[in-house]
């Protein structure tokens, strides 16, 4: 097999000093050392003289603004254009905040976080110069055992979070989960001509919250790339693709990120073995877009919607929890700004589609885009370009709960969340092409 594609690696250790604040959740809490290393990874691809860029950070998030210094730089060292240089966070909630919260600057280490545009260029510039010939595969696996959607409806239409039950609404029955889940597990490899693997690429729809400790972690995904170098040599980088996990959860009964993060490699692993690399011609793209997305009204009830979201119970967490809402939305109505200038990212591996949005959508937005995408394989792909917040369903708004607050996590209207993702759908179709749509219809 003629290899037609070449590929290139890199990853770089970004892991702040210990004491720095972890992020993650509604109180602050201090660092105390290292479980996991926190990593930027970087991949390039180069097919049919295009050359393209992912790159994941372990990081909660990242703003527009640190991300754009980092593809300028990137682009730079490399001569790959700024919009082929794609990015998104892993959204480990154990590692160093990168913006205010709830109106605290204090709590980021603005010394450490100067210097990640410099670091992900780097390893975008590193991934470059070791692109060899490669083959790529692409495979999928499922898994059921370790999602749940973490809003649970009740009958009078509210929606509440599952680890903020049992706090006043005692009297409502329970109608079921609020939405579905996405077990797809996406996997894309890349071998050189030798048959080892150098690069693996896996998507999944899962929050990366389930190490809440005082160390330093990737959480799931640093798991499933141990285990992949440890099965297949330390020359195999894996990167993880974060879905639209907004409102999902670990659950099943599943504890510890480790537990998860080794069925997830298990399933992996056996999709892997039985692998069969594609030798064609893999047509590589991507495409940016400014978009303007208005806020969330300011004028709504918060304290009702935080009452009712939060329950009814009033205890030291529920007073502390609405205290700090309550500032945070007197704190964006000072401000005065009601909408957002962001950036979407799609790009495309063969007959593989990625559509980045800025924040963390529910499944159900990234299910749409996988649905209504022209291209025979979609992956959404969350906290890319940008961070805004939560990005919510219509239903979700009007029921309320956690993600349905106002703050700077989850500043977005529905109208604009529905928006990002009718753009991302539109950068879709042109990135696979009238005449693909076509043939793809015909053999449909």
């Amino acid at each position: 097999m003629k290899p037609m594609l070449r590929v290139g690696v890199c990853e770089l250790d970004i892991t702040p000093p210990a004491g720095t604040a972890l992020a993650g959740s509604t109180g602050v809490r201090q660092s105390a050392g290292i479980q996991d290393p926190l990593l930027v990874k970087a991949i390039v691809l180069e097919s049919g003289g295009t050359r393209i860029a992912y790159v994941i950070v372990d990081l909660i998030a990242l703003l527009r603004n640190e991300g754009d210094k980092a593809v300028k730089l990137a682009s730079r060292k490399t001569g790959i254009p700024r919009e082929n240089i794609v990015w998104a966070a892993s959204h480990t909630h154990s590692g160093p905040y990168t913006t205010r919260i709830f109106g605290e600057e204090s709590v980021v280490n603005q010394q450490w976080l100067a210097t990640i545009p410099e670091k992900i260029a780097e390893c975008v510039a590193r991934a470059d110069k070791l692109k060899t010939p490669a083959l790529m595969s692409r495979t999928r696996g499922y898994c059921t055992q370790v999602q749940t959607n973490r809003r649970f409806r009740f009958k009078d239409g509210r929606e509440i979070n599952h680890w903020l039950v049992n706090r006043g609404e005692d009297e409502l029955q329970c109608v079921g989960a609020a939405g579905p889940i996405d077990p797809e597990i996406g996997i894309i490899s890349f071998e050189d001509l030798k048959g080892r693997l150098l690069a693996v690429l896996f998507h999944f729809t899962l929050h990366a919250n389930t190490n809440f400790g005082e160390y330093f972690s990737g959480d799931y995904p640093a798991v499933v790339a141990a285990r992949l170098a440890e099965k297949y040599g330390k020359q195999c980088l894996t990167l993880f693709m974060p879905g639209a996990s907004g409102d999902i959860n670990p659950g099943g009964g599943i504890a510890g990120y480790r537990n998860i993060g080794n069925i997830l490699a298990d399933t992996i692993i056996s999709k892997l073995d039985n692998r069969r690399p594609f030798a064609g011609k893999i047509a590589l793209g991507a495409a940016k877009r400014e978009v303007i997305v208005p806020y969330r009204d300011f004028n709504v009830d918060q304290k009702k919607r935080i009452r009712d979201s939060l329950g009814a119970k009033q205890d030291e967490y529920g007073e502390r929890v609405e205290k700090a809402f309550l500032k945070e939305l007197e704190i964006m109505r000072q401000e005065g700004t009601r909408e957002a200038a962001t950036v979407l990212q799609a790009w495309r591996i063969g007959e593989i589609g990625f559509a980045s949005l800025p924040g963390e959508p529910f499944v159900e937005w990234g299910i749409k885009i996988k649905q209504e995408s022209p291209f025979p394989w979609t992956y959404p792909v969350e906290l890319g370009g940008d961070y805004l917040g939560y990005l919510v369903t219509e239903k979700a708004w009007r029921a309320g709960g956690y993600e349905s607050l106002i703050c700077s996590t989850a500043r977005p209207s529905v109208e604009g969340v529905a928006g990002l993702v009718d753009n991302a759908l539109e950068m879709l179709n042109e990135l696979y092409g009238r005449k693909e749509q076509q043939r793809h219809a015909k053999e449909q």
